[in-house]
């Protein structure tokens, strides 16, 4: 029992300092292509928009793979923020379902919670994301 309190501890102290301090920096797809791309290369695809030769080149869409699901979030052209989660078996996509961000959130911070249970080095990245 005690783990499973620990794990939920963790997911829930991972999806809000992902709300919290998305909500400091002003932009979430900005702060989460930072923070993923630093602590899970290895499973994190940022795709950024702008012109060729623009000083700016905000984010567009951030992909983060996990063993069965890809989670997807994109910036629509007027602004607004759209989430989805694939399911995925050997490469490909069987199922893609639209939900809110805020459960976008929390479904990755689930993952998250997941992968570091299962190695050391993605635990330390998440106490880095995490803690800064």
């Amino acid at each position: 029992m005690g783990e499973n309190l620990d794990r939920a501890l963790e997911v829930d102290v991972l999806a809000a300092s992902l709300r919290m301090a998305s909500q400091e920096s002003g932009d979430l797809l900005e702060f989460l292509a930072k923070k993923l791309e630093q602590s899970l290369p290895q499973n994190t695809t940022v795709t950024r928009g702008g012109w060729f030769l623009s000083k700016e080149h905000p984010v567009v869409e951030i992909t983060v793979r996990f063993d069965d699901y890809q989670y997807q979030i994109v910036r629509e052209s007027h602004g607004s923020l759209r989430a989805k989660v694939m399911k995925m078996v050997r490469g490909v996509v069987l199922k893609t379902t639209e939900i809110p961000v805020e459960q976008w959130t929390d479904e990755v911070a689930q993952q998250l919670a997941e992968l570091a249970s299962r190695s050391e080095q993605t635990r330390r990245a998440l106490n880095k994301f995490v803690i800064g």
